[in-house]
């Protein structure tokens, strides 16, 4: 199966599973380069890692030891320089790559003394932002109600890191996600208010928004009036077993109610704006595969993400799936989506940098650049 894949996408996968080692010397060519700041936002378990751009449009979050301590150690894979240019090398494999750098405002505060990236991340060419810092639900692969106090962020605070984040001098964002975690029931009204004030405060620039869903939250009739761009509603786990012992809030919500507001919503935006996300390697390969025809026959757009340890949350020590795991997985998962007519996302290239997606330039769906992110 891997053979339909080029060089680059099949390091992806490898990638993805293994982690990377950061070589001195590629060390001190990203610090001359970066000013000495950290490699990696590092602030969700899936993002742990370095974003690298391969060929072939491939974008990889890289894990990396540092934040993933309990698996990446013992990697064949190497981040170091070839002819004064970044380049990743292991067994029989010598490629070169591009690397993401953070933006200015990272590490910055606000007129306010506040850090700007306590209410602001970015990552490739896309601001996220999340409304509810922590989380009212306790998912076990989930590190944000482990490491992060329940409490909400001023609207006026959350609007002004995404200007500031558009307007980067060092890696400009292009387009928005608002994110979880997902708030109590006294605060519903205020993450509308922060939607609405996000949505119609930046009416150039696609907002994209992810969430449980909230009826009286995600009124996607609404929603589509204020102008959202895309919405992301995640059924993660498709085993009712394994979901009920890894994220029962969300499993008490009922498959049911996920997937008849995913047709609800793709019947509204239509499939290519509405989303779903499945978790790779938490549950047997078949029963990913049952969540991507539910997706896709509901009309929305799956998204595969590989499960990755974080080492804050009660799944630390159970292994990331393995690359041949995720790309017959992401293959099987390419069949079933195309004959529902749907690709999988998401169709921004330098978003899939987590996912198990790829360009359409070469085997995979993406198709979008909201913005072109500085590498070095």
């Amino acid at each position: 199966m891997s053979s339909a894949l080029t060089p680059a996408e099949r390091l992806k996968f490898e990638l993805l599973s293994k982690g990377i080692e950061i070589s001195e010397e590629a060390r001190t060519y990203i610090d001359e380069r970066n000013d000495g700041r950290p490699m990696t936002p590092a602030d969700y378990a899936s993002t742990s890692g370095v974003i690298l751009s391969l060929l072939d449009d491939v974008w990889v979050n890289a894990p990396i030891p540092q934040h993933n301590a309990n698996f990446v150690p013992g990697t064949p894979f190497t981040l170091t320089v070839i002819d004064d240019h970044l380049s990743v090398v292991g067994p029989g494999v010598a490629e070169p790559a591009g690397m993401w750098l953070l933006p200015a405002y990272h590490g910055a505060t606000n007129p306010a003394g506040e850090p700007y990236n306590s209410y602001a991340f970015t990552h490739a060419d896309r601001v996220r932002i999340s409304p509810i810092e922590g989380c009212s639900m306790t998912c076990k692969f989930c590190d944000l109600p482990y490491e992060f106090r329940y409490r909400t962020k001023r609207v006026e605070g959350l609007v002004d890191a995404v200007r500031v984040a558009l307007a980067d001098p060092v890696q400009p964002a292009a387009h928005v996600l608002i994110s979880g975690g997902t708030p109590r029931d006294a605060d519903i009204g205020y993450v509308r208010d922060v939607y609405e004030a996000v949505i119609c405060g930046l009416p150039e620039i696609p907002v994209d928004i992810m969430m449980v869903p909230v009826a009286e939250l995600l009124d996607v009739g609404w929603l589509s009036e204020l102008g959202v761009a895309e919405l992301s509603v995640n059924l993660e786990v498709f085993n009712r077993d394994i979901a009920r012992r890894l994220m029962r809030r969300k499993y008490d919500q009922g498959l049911d109610n996920y997937l008849a507001y995913l047709r609800d919503a793709a019947d509204v935006l239509g499939s290519a704006r509405v989303r779903s996300m499945l978790m790779v390697g938490l549950e047997p390969m078949e029963d990913t595969l049952a969540g991507v025809k539910a997706i896709a026959e509901r009309g929305a757009t799956p998204v595969l993400s590989p499960f990755r340890p974080d080492v804050s949350t009660p799944l630390r020590d159970q292994s990331p799936p393995d690359a041949e795991f995720l790309i017959e997985t992401y293959l099987r998962a390419c069949d079933v989506a195309d004959s529902f007519g749907v690709g999988l996302g998401p169709m921004c290239i330098p978003c899939s940098h987590n996912t198990l997606t790829l360009a359409a330039t070469a085997s995979g769906h993406a198709t979008e650049y909201h913005g072109h992110p500085t590498l070095i």
